[in-house]
């Protein structure tokens, strides 16, 4: 008498391992400079800068339009001005993948009331992945001021990327000693991305 078969099929979902999902990517490598850094002249609501200060300064804003004219609408980033502090705006920007240079433009006004040929006040920029730098792309100081403020283009300021992040933060960073005082003040930036060969 023949005996009957009873197969049990198991489906197995197929989980990938943690590190192997793709992160999401918000841009691309054609996406317009608006897209990889928005709100790029200060004046929107959203997204927001995020401003900081060592020592805290109650009520102090790293973004004004009264103390100058702006270059660009009603506001720009306004750092420095104290002797012995640090100050830092940020903003996260997306990356599209295999981002390779980043290179951000715009204008600047800086009045210092330093005289020494040596770079006491400085201003840089850096592009971060949580708290590693992953870009220096440069760098203003003292010697870059002069007694008035007049805003004009500065040089292209770019940097090859160390990693390649869906996104980081691009960071400024004005830090001043505690002489003679320098007013950093930056607008309309602009901010593109160049990827490597596919």
């Amino acid at each position: 008498m023949p005996v009957s078969k009873l197969v049990l099929v198991v489906a197995v979902a197929v989980v990938p391992a943690c590190g192997s999902v793709a992160a999401s990517r918000d841009v691309t490598c054609d996406s317009t400079s608006d897209k990889f850094l928005p709100n790029a002249s200060f004046d929107l609501a959203t997204p927001a800068w995020t401003q900081e200060t060592t020592p805290v300064v109650a009520g102090q804003v790293l973004l004004c339009g009264s103390a100058i004219t702006p270059a660009d609408g009603t506001l720009a980033a306004c750092m420095g001005g104290m002797d012995g502090q640090t100050a830092s705006l940020s903003q996260t920007v997306a990356l599209p993948a295999g981002a390779k240079t980043v290179t951000l433009t715009g204008q600047k006004c800086i009045t210092t009331q330093e005289t020494d040929a040596v770079d006491n006040d400085v201003l840089k920029f850096e592009l971060l992945e949580g708290t590693t730098v992953i870009a220096t792309l440069g760098q203003f100081s003292n010697q870059d001021g002069s007694r008035e403020c007049q805003f004009t283009a500065f040089p292209p300021l770019a940097a090859t990327l160390t990693d390649d992040p869906p996104q980081a933060t691009l960071r400024l960073r004005s830090t001043l000693n505690t002489l003679q005082t320098t007013s950093f003040f930056v607008d309309a930036l602009k901010l593109d991305v160049t990827c490597a060969a596919q």
